[in-house]
């Protein structure tokens, strides 16, 4: 085999393996109308605490139950110096890191495990509590640590902060799927969550933009009336 045609193979399998968490269906062809992306408000919107641990499922996150007490720290990660939204974190385990991880409490936010960059386990925030969390994932990331002293005020800006035309909303799966754990939160998918309270759903369809903020809007709406809030 010559080096040209084993170079090519090479490249070809690093192509799908970096971008095996984000195969399109029918229903990720969508275009986002995000031409007010800099005006628009992300919200964060923390509904109820959480136990700090491991996760090793998705239901174990439903049931805020944690079954691996692993000792880890967590740095938020703001996407630039100019934008304090945290939307990741690194997280370092102090011993044997877990077999199996679904995401991670800190005791105030979850940040589920999403594998990108041949394989590199990221942690991204959940935005919004429910058994449909979403989280923002940023396609060309210059994430920068916060301190923990900082973390706090930053929390309290990004209420404010707006959501860079290269982050997109991901809606989290309601099963556990370790390799393709989020998916596109199209029009389509979010109607489906939707069809559950037929108000919701009719303020979505009338609604004159279906940009990110009105996605994040309503998500945001069916989780808290499924929860109760």
């Amino acid at each position: 085999m010559s080096y040209f045609k084993t170079f090519f193979i090479i490249s070809l399998f690093s192509a799908v393996s970096i971008n095996t968490y984000s195969q399109v269906d029918s229903t990720e062809t969508e275009m986002d109308d995000d031409t007010d992306s800099t005006e628009q408000t992300v919200q964060l919107n923390k509904i109820a605490p959480h136990k700090k641990g491991v996760y090793k499922t998705y239901e174990e996150y439903l049931n805020n139950s944690p079954s691996v007490e692993a000792a880890f720290t967590l740095t938020p990660l703001q996407i630039s110096k100019n934008n304090p939204l945290i939307v990741e974190a690194d997280v370092d385990y102090k011993e044997k890191r877990p077999k199996k991880i679904w995401g991670v409490s800190d005791g105030e936010y979850v940040y589920i495990r999403v594998m990108r960059d041949y394989f590199k386990n990221h942690y991204y925030r959940l935005q919004c509590d429910g058994p449909v969390p979403y989280i923002y994932l940023v396609e060309k990331p210059v994430f920068l640590p916060m301190g923990l002293g900082l973390v706090v005020m930053a929390t309290v800006a990004a209420t404010s902060a707006a959501l860079p035309p290269f982050v997109s909303i991901q809606i989290v799966k309601e099963h556990t799927n370790y390799n393709k754990p989020i998916l596109f939160a199209t029009n389509n998918r979010i109607k489906k969550y939707l069809k559950a309270y037929p108000d919701l759903l009719n303020a979505f369809e009338n609604e004159p933009k279906h940009n990110k903020a009105t996605k994040i809007k309503y998500l945001t709406d069916y989780n808290k009336r499924k929860l109760g809030s």
